[in-house]
């Protein structure tokens, strides 16, 4: 495995990722809206006429058109982008020490749905090279090892061995009761599963003016949730893409939970 050095928020690269995932989304939601309009569906390429010629009467031909030609221009940003991005991910490397093809499919790839790690009580995403982000020392856990009773037993005898003695707590006076005032946040145990995580923002988008943040999990995103019968990110998607109104959004941000509101 070739050394490499995790580039910035800030870098290119990283902004060239944030256009990819945003090409995406909206590649899907529009995927999406074409293969639900018209019966039978439409989709990216099926004639807009029917056996005979004419029109068909139960589509808006407009709307179906100007999807399908912004699709078009989407997958060809979009190649030209992962050409980009590829070129990117080499020169992030050490000099002389070339990314392998693997490693850079490995980053390239979609990441799965998060994990609950028993041993912290944290949720825990996978890194590209398997290893473990959301937890301190995850680098030297393994993310597919999540869960698994006999390396939970090793973790937790190895935290019991590197904690400290706790100090004999000194008696204090009691403090003055002080007023406190509701958050939007919770950290009682989370009965939702969550079913995604935010890999980029893009800066100015309505997931950005909405408040969402890379690294936020998602438990509910309008009434799409893991329990009531989730299926896939495009499903996701195309929720956004139908909804002219608001949409709510229930999320857990460094342990605790959130409620944003996105305007599509």
């Amino acid at each position: 495995m070739s050394a490499f050095t995790a580039p910035s928020t800030t870098s290119p690269l990283v902004a060239l990722d944030r256009q990819r995932l945003t090409l995406e989304q909206e590649a899907f939601g529009i995927t999406e809206e074409l293969n639900s309009t018209g019966k039978p569906p439409v989709g990216v390429s099926n004639p807009l006429v029917d056996r005979e010629g004419f029109p068909l009467a139960d589509i808006d031909h407009v709307r179906v058109r100007t999807l399908r030609q912004r699709l078009a221009v989407i997958r060809t940003d979009h190649k030209a982008l992962m050409l980009r991005i590829e070129a990117g991910l080499k020169q992030a490397s050490k000099p002389g020490d070339e990314m392998s093809e693997d490693e850079i499919r490995a980053r390239l790839a979609v990441k799965p749905k998060p994990k609950y790690d028993n041993v912290t009580g944290c949720w825990v995403c996978k890194n590209w090279d398997g290893t473990v982000s959301g937890i301190e020392g995850g680098e030297n856990v393994l993310f597919d090892d999540i869960g698994k009773d006999e390396v939970d037993k090793l973790r937790l005898d190895a935290l019991s061995l590197n904690s400290a003695p706790a100090p004999t707590p000194t008696p204090t006076p009691a403090p003055t009761p002080v007023p406190t005032f509701p958050t939007p946040t919770s950290r009682t145990p989370i009965a939702v599963e969550p079913f995604a995580v935010v890999n980029s923002v893009a800066p100015g988008g309505p997931a950005f003016q909405a408040g969402l943040l890379e690294g936020d999990i998602i438990l509910k995103f309008g009434r799409v949730t893991y329990q009531a019968g989730f299926r896939s990110i495009p499903e996701v998607v195309g929720e956004a893409a139908r909804t002219r109104g608001e949409i709510v959004i229930d999320l857990l941000r460094d342990g605790a939970q959130s409620r944003l509101t996105l305007r599509p």
